[in-house]
């Protein structure tokens, strides 16, 4: 609910005695505050990653699920949270678990990967699909190599690659391949950039990252080059492939890396410092440690990125790096009270600040909480310092992840990993102008709390998960 406008009346006195000429109310609208309301919760299904906007301006993503029963799914749901339904639902013989997100490619199909390819495949690493927005179409348009052998760490070791747990990026005109990285596999276990054709066609490993340095019980682990590949890759201006690795590097704290689109000039540009303990014992360093998402371009010749842990707190960073100098700066360090341990990507926004989530931290009337926030930052040039718009209270959902989506100047879209009202996330509508939707909160039963329809397969899909876990077998 908004609040009412505040109504302050002033009156005009004529210059001369004390005749009054008029009374004239003069109204102030109060600047209403931001709101956060739920598009989707999801029950029986996980969402790990955001939804990508498509060419009719209604959401897709998908869901991911730790079942014998399925696979997990594709959904479609309207931006204002009347519907949302269920546009393909994987079987075991497509892929299991599409955690990362969707991209809309420029054919305006969605293109999308799995961890694990079908249940029938032995030593499984993943797959990559495609379908159209009216769920026609899908296909299973690459299938990693199965692996029969691993590393010191126990990654998965084959030729192309494992675990792809991120979206895809397509190439600038006229390359048209998409891209991609995996968590693991490779030749050396510690995972891979790849490229192939939106037909499947064409696949090439474009490099494989250095083989683990450190001993096995060693933590954490430490290489040349970087590994556990878990944030996107962004197409600089240079026409470069840039990426993070979440882990390893020459600290153990992971690396900043790019490639060229042929493969050629792979480069780790940068290294984040070791960590050390403070008295509070919380892990320190001054760059910050653990960039598990991926970079976003500026259009400032900046690259911004966030750290998961490290920095003067303890509790992750915001960055810029500088590509052409190959330096970089820390932006923010988190303290908690405001948000702490960032997993998704900045968000470049139409007024020019950068938009992200922490994961955990944020401050509500009792203090600081644990679920999460929403925040601002302005780019290296703007001289616009960080800004904490929202923090999450659970039952609005928790655990915020990923690249928020903006819909026009004040609205923003983005998945809450955990809570609301189904208690295992939601797509959240968080609106600057304190607008609000009236979303699908049913939890897999026919009425909605919220208004909507879930359609008769994610029902299915949700009905049969909840009877697994009652079982115990989810």
């Amino acid at each position: 609910m908004l609040p009412m406008p505040r109504i302050v009346a002033a009156t005009l006195a004529c210059a001369s005695s004390l005749a009054l000429l008029s009374l004239a109310p003069v109204i102030a609208l109060a600047q209403a505050a931001p709101a956060l309301s739920t598009i989707v919760a999801f029950s029986g299904s996980q969402a790990t990653a955001n939804a990508v906007l498509g060419p009719d301006g209604a959401l897709y993503g998908t869901t991911s699920a730790s079942s014998i029963v399925t696979g997990g799914l594709v959904y479609r749901a309207e931006a204002d949270g009347s519907s949302v339904r269920t546009i393909h639902q994987f079987s075991l013989s497509d892929g299991v678990s599409p955690v990362a997100g969707l991209l809309l490619g420029s054919d305006d199909r969605l293109y999308g990967s799995t961890i694990f390819g079908a249940a029938s495949q032995l030593g499984s690493t993943g797959t990559v699909f495609r379908l159209s927005p009216d769920g026609s179409g899908f296909s299973v348009i690459h299938r990693f190599d199965s692996y029969s052998t691993t590393n010191i760490l126990g990654s998965p070791v084959n030729d192309e690659g494992a675990s792809p747990e991120t979206e895809l990026v397509e190439g600038p005109e006229p390359d048209g391949f998409l891209y991609g990285v995996t968590r693991s596999g490779g030749p050396n276990g510690t995972g891979v950039v790849f490229k192939l054709a939106k037909d499947g066609s064409g696949f090439a490993v474009l490099h494989a990252f250095s083989p683990v340095t450190s001993a096995a019980a060693v933590t954490p682990a430490t290489n040349d080059e970087g590994l556990d590949l878990l944030g996107p890759l962004v197409v600089g201006s240079d026409g470069y492939l840039y990426g993070t690795a979440s882990g390893g590097g020459a600290n153990g704290s992971g690396t900043l890396f790019r490639v060229g689109l042929d493969g050629s000039g792979f480069e780790v540009i940068y290294t984040f410092s070791a960590l050390t303990v403070n008295p509070s014992g919380l892990s320190i360093n001054g760059d910050g440690a653990t960039p598990i998402a991926g970079l976003t371009d500026g259009m400032d010749g900046k690259l911004y990125g966030v750290t998961n842990l490290g920095g003067a707190q303890g509790n992750g960073t915001i960055f810029s790096f500088d590509p052409l100098t190959n330096e970089l700066e820390t932006r923010h360090s988190f303290d908690s009270i405001g948000g702490a341990r960032p997993t998704g990507e900045l968000l470049l926004g139409q007024d020019g600040l950068l938009y992200g989530s922490t994961a955990t931290g944020g401050t509500n009337a009792q203090g600081t909480t644990t679920y999460g926030t929403l925040f601002s930052i302005g780019r290296d040039d703007t001289g616009i310092g960080f800004d904490s718009l929202l923090s999450f209270e659970g039952s609005d959902g928790s655990t915020p992840t990923g690249k928020m989506l903006q819909l026009d100047a004040s609205t923003f879209v983005g998945l809450a990993a955990g809570g609301g009202k189904c208690g295992q996330g939601l797509i959240y509508y968080f609106s600057l102008a304190g607008n609000e939707v009236k979303g699908v909160t049913n939890c897999g039963q026919r009425r909605s709390s919220g208004g909507g329809s879930a359609g008769p397969l994610l029902l299915l899909l949700l009905g049969s998960l909840m009877l697994a876990r009652r079982r115990g077998t989810a």
